[in-house]
């Protein structure tokens, strides 16, 4: 059977005194401590939910600028090529412009020296049938005589064109 001794009571006063001991001078400190690391973890939790929604912001913005700038781009070399064609298309203008003109600057220059040579001919022409002329009837060929050849082959020639 048990005992109820004095002992047993002072065993019981004395856990009691370590309880109340123990609960001032440990149990509260470390409650403390723990509710202070609970705060802290859960401070920390929130912090990294609040980055974690800008970074998602950032991202978003980031996504949004990379496609204008694709955008962008294409919209840049499309106009790069439209300009480069109307560019190479005005060359070629300018190019077809200018090889008509020294065309016809050859075809005028061509056309000079054909006339030229077509007056050179007839005064050689007249000169020399004057001359002929001369010699069948006996005497030289005075300048009269080789204007009127010269007059004689221009309306032969003009009657020809």
């Amino acid at each position: 059977m048990l005992n109820f001794t004095v002992t047993f009571f002072i065993t019981i006063v004395n856990l009691l005194v370590l309880f109340l001991v123990l609960k001032k001078l440990l149990f509260k400190p470390v409650t403390n401590f723990m509710a202070a690391r609970t705060k802290k973890i859960q401070d920390s939790l929130n912090d990294a939910a609040i980055m974690q929604g800008k970074a998602e912001e950032m991202r978003s913005r980031y996504d949004e600028l990379m496609s204008g700038a694709d955008a962008e781009a294409e919209r840049l070399v499309k106009e790069g090529e439209e300009r480069a064609k109307s560019e190479a298309k005005a060359l070629i203008e300018k190019a077809t412009l200018e090889a008509a003109e020294a065309r016809r600057r050859g075809e005028e220059a061509a056309e000079r020296e054909r006339e030229k040579a077509r007056q050179e001919l007839a005064s050689d022409i007249a000169a020399l049938a004057a001359e002929v002329a001369g010699r069948l009837v006996g005497r030289a060929a005075a300048a009269e005589d080789k204007r009127s050849a010269e007059t004689l082959v221009r309306e032969l020639e003009a009657g020809r064109a």
